[in-house]
C-alpha cells in the first residue's frame, strides 16, 4: 500500500515521499511521530516534514498529540476522498487552467515567428496543426472537470 500510494502520487507529478508518508499514516493502526516516519520508511527528517506539511495543508492528515509525549504524531483522516479532491484543486484543475493559457501565447509566438520569417509557411503550418489538435485534446479533458468535481464532491 505504501509504495502503491507513492506511485500514485509520482503520476500525479507529486513527491512520492508524500504518497509513502499517506499511505503508511492511513493503514497505521496509531498516530506516528515523525521519527517512526523517518524510521519506516528510510527518509530524511526534512523529506518526512515536508511531506506531512503537504498532507496537513491538504486536510488527507492530522496532527494529533499523544500523552506523555512532546513529538508531534500525526494520523490518517480516514477519509480518502480529502485527498483526491484536494490534489484535483491544488494541481489538476490549475494546470489545465494554465494550459490553456500557455498553448494561445504558443499560438502567438507562432503568428511572430512567421512574420518575422523565423518559420517557413509549411513548419507554421505543421506546427499550428499539431497545437491544435492539442487544444482539442486539452478542451475534451478540461471538460470532464464538472463530471470529476461532481463525484468527488
Amino acid at each position: 500500500m505504501v509504495e502503491s500510494v507513492g506511485t500514485l502520487f509520482q503520476i500525479l507529478n507529486l513527491p512520492r515521499s508524500t504518497g509513502q508518508i499517506y499511505g503508511l499514516l492511513y493503514l497505521s493502526a496509531r498516530p506516528l511521530s515523525l521519527a517512526d516516519i523517518c524510521e519506516t520508511l528510510a527518509m530524511s527528517k526534512g523529506s518526512a516534514s515536508t511531506g506531512t506539511r503537504h498532507l496537513i495543508s491538504w486536510g488527507a492528515i492530522r496532527q494529533v498529540w499523544v500523552p506523555g509525549d512532546r513529538r508531534d504524531f500525526f494520523e490518517a483522516t480516514g477519509e480518502l476522498g480529502e485527498l483526491l479532491r484536494a490534489s484535483y484543486n491544488d494541481f489538476i484543475k490549475p494546470r489545465l487552467v494554465s494550459s490553456e493559457r500557455r498553448l494561445a501565447m504558443i499560438f502567438e509566438d507562432l503568428e511572430r515567428d512567421l512574420e518575422q520569417q523565423f518559420l517557413t509557411k509549411e513548419e507554421y503550418k505543421v506546427c499550428t496543426e499539431r497545437l491544435r489538435s492539442l487544444l482539442r485534446f486539452q478542451k475534451k479533458v478540461q471538460s470532464l472537470g464538472p463530471l470529476a468535481e461532481k463525484l468527488m464532491f
